[in-house]
Formats: C-alpha cells, structure tokens, sequence
C-alpha cells in the first residue's frame, strides 16, 4: 500500500494554506480598492499603488530570493505567514490611507514569500502536478474573498473585515513550520543548488520562458484587479460589483481544476486559452451592461487559468537552472507583471476609459503569448 511519507503530508498542508490565504487575500485587492477608494472619496484609478503591493512583494523577494533560501524553506514560510498575518489586519482595519497601505505592502511581501517557497518545496519529478494543485487550491479559495467583502458592505458593515478570515490559518501555518526534525523533509533549495545543476542553462532559453511568465501574469492581473472597477463601471454597486467580480475567479478556478488532464493529453492549453481570454476581453470591454460583462469575466477566467502553472512548469524544467534560482526568478517575473499591467491598465483607463484599456492590453499580450506557446515554438 502507497503512502505519504510525514514531512511529504507536511509540506502538501502547509503548501495548500500559504495558497489558499494568497489566493483569498490576493485576490480581494480588486474589492478593497474600490472600498477604501469609496471610504476616501477618491476614483479608484488613484489608489492603484494597492494592487501594486503584491507586486512589489514580488521583486522584493525574487532579487533576495537564493538568500531568503539560504537557511531553508521553512524559515522563509514561517516569516511569510508572520509578514502577511500583520499585513492583513493592518489593511482589513485601517482607517487612515497610509495604514492601508501599510497593511497591503506587508501583505503582498508576505504573500510574494508564499509564492518564492511553493516552487521550492514542489520540486521534483511530480512538480508540475504540484504546481496545479497548489494553484487550483489557491484559485478556488479565491472565490470566497470577494463574496465575503460583498457580503459584509452589502450587511452595512467595512467589507475590508472580511480579510480578517486569513489570520487564524496564517497563524496556524507559521506555528506549523516550528523547527521539527521530519523524515523526508526536503533539503533546503539553495542546498541543491551545485547538485541541480548539469551545465549553465542558455541565456536565450531562460529569459523567453521568463517573458512568457510575465505576459502570463500580466493577463490574469488585470482582471483580477480590475474587474469590480469595471462592473462598478456598468452601474452596480460597489458590493454587487465586488461579488460579480468573482465570475473571472470562478472561471479561473474551473479551468485550473480541468487544466492538469487537458495538459496531460498534451493539448496546446495555452494559445487556445488565448483564444477564450480574447473573446472574453472583447465582451468584457464592448458590453456596458452587468449580465454580459459578467460572462464575458468567466470566459476570460477559463482561457487565463492555465497561463500561469504552464509557464512557471516551463521555468522549472530548464536544464541546469537550479530550485532557488528557478524560485527567484519565477518571482521577479511575476512581480514585474503584477507592478507594470495594472497600473498601464488604470493610467489607460484614466486618460481614455476602462472597456477602452482592456482593449489595448490585453488583446495584444494574448496574442503575443499565443504566438510564442505554439506547439512547434515550446519545443524548440
């Protein structure tokens, strides 16, 4: 009979909450936004730095990422669940903008930690499965942060409360990777490094999978921030907005939950994905009303829900990159989508319109990403 060894159930639990609170708290920024801009009397374009948070989380952590890893990936995730606990109370019940925004730089550090660590601890031959796993877990916890936000506004109260869910588990992860000798516990990544290594990889090859991420992330990242913006837009609500904004998340956590065995068949998941985020985007931005924007955010969910484990899969089996480097720079890529799409995505929206932004980024980077994922391009 096949078991789990100790340390391997470990690392799946503490890999599955560190996802789960990212994707719940990540993924309610959109909402925040368009709450505290509400709170402040300003647009929501003008507190774009908030969806900058993870972002810059991101580069913090990927330019540091070989010597956060140095001492060992538990280190590294008991810190992140610390940061990210503090980070969350402070944006869930600050009242001033610079609490706020306190609390959202210290969340996105802490949630770039979970990001740099989940690679490192899913290496090896099933880490591609892990990797969708790991996602999927984190796109379906997603669902439940703005609908709790829109609950909460919708009941009277600071929907921003609704973050406060993620302390007890990021609490309970930090004291889960206490120093406790497990059998078959991994190796720290950077120990690995000279051993992983079987000739440096080609400068070429790392920087085009390395872009693939980004356009990947940058997709995803301006529907995630922006789409309870645009359904505000439609004449909803700011709590209904933050609840139909879920549509793009449920999308994404279908997808991803089917991605692993459409992958397996070794269908090109990735430029027909492009093909349904495309058309999900041009209803998304041609519609003004509620029900087709909102279908328009599932269909966009579903072609995006791939985009992200594929390519960062595609980063880690590079020949001759190691664990800490791949880690590092799978979150420099990320952080440098997560910090340039959103903000192009609301400076455009500022000087033109926001159904007119979608238009002129996301169209192009699916196309872009189709182009360099074709079949006979990933093999070569």
């Amino acid at each position: 009979m096949n078991s789990v060894p100790d340390g391997g159930r470990r690392v799946v639990r503490q890999v599955g909450i560190a996802q789960a609170a990212l994707g719940y708290t990540i993924n309610s920024l959109g909402a925040c936004l368009v709450l505290l801009a509400a709170e402040l009397g300003s647009r929501p374009e003008e507190l774009a730095w908030l969806s900058s948070s993870f972002g810059v989380g991101l580069l913090v952590v990927g330019l540091a990422g070989r010597w956060v890893l140095g001492s060992g990936t538990r280190p590294a995730l008991l810190g992140s669940a610390l940061v990210a606990a503090v980070g969350t109370v402070l944006l869930a019940t600050g009242a001033a903008a610079v609490t706020a925004a306190a609390g959202a730089l210290l969340l996105g550090l802490g949630s770039a930690g979970f990001v740099l660590v989940t690679p490192a601890l899913l290496r090896g031959p099933d880490a591609a499965a892990g990797l969708a796993r790991a996602n999927a877990a984190a796109s379906v916890s997603a669902l439940f942060g703005p609908l709790a936000i829109g609950a909460l506004t919708a009941a009277g109260l600071s929907g921003r409360l609704a973050l406060l869910v993620a302390v007890p588990a990021l609490l309970f992860l930090a004291a889960d990777t206490r120093p406790r000798p497990t059998p078959g516990e991994p190796r720290p990544a950077l120990a690995q490094d000279r051993s992983a290594r079987s000739g440096s990889p080609a400068v070429w090859r790392v920087a085009g999978v390395w872009a693939a991420i980004v356009i990947a992330v940058s997709i995803e990242f301006c529907f995630t921030i922006w789409s309870t913006a645009r359904l505000q837009g439609t004449g909803m609500p700011a709590g209904a907005a933050a609840v139909a904004a879920t549509a793009f998340l449920i999308g994404m956590a279908a997808g991803r939950l089917a991605a692993p065995r459409l992958i397996v068949r070794r269908l090109p998941v990735i430029p027909a994905g492009c093909g349904l985020a495309a058309a999900g985007t041009l209803v998304v931005a041609l519609f003004d009303a509620p029900v087709p924007v909102t279908a328009g955010l599932v269909l966009a969910g579903l072609g995006v829900a791939p985009f992200y484990p594929v390519t960062l899969a595609r980063l880690i089996q590079v020949p001759g990159l190691s664990p800490a480097r791949s880690a590092a720079y799978g979150a420099l890529a990320s952080g440098t989508a997560i910090l340039a799409a959103p903000a192009t995505l609301a400076a455009l929206g500022s000087a033109l319109d926001l159904r007119t932004a979608y238009l002129v980024t996301v169209l192009p980077m699916a196309l872009v990403l189709a182009a360099a994922t074709l079949p006979g391009r990933a093999r070569a």
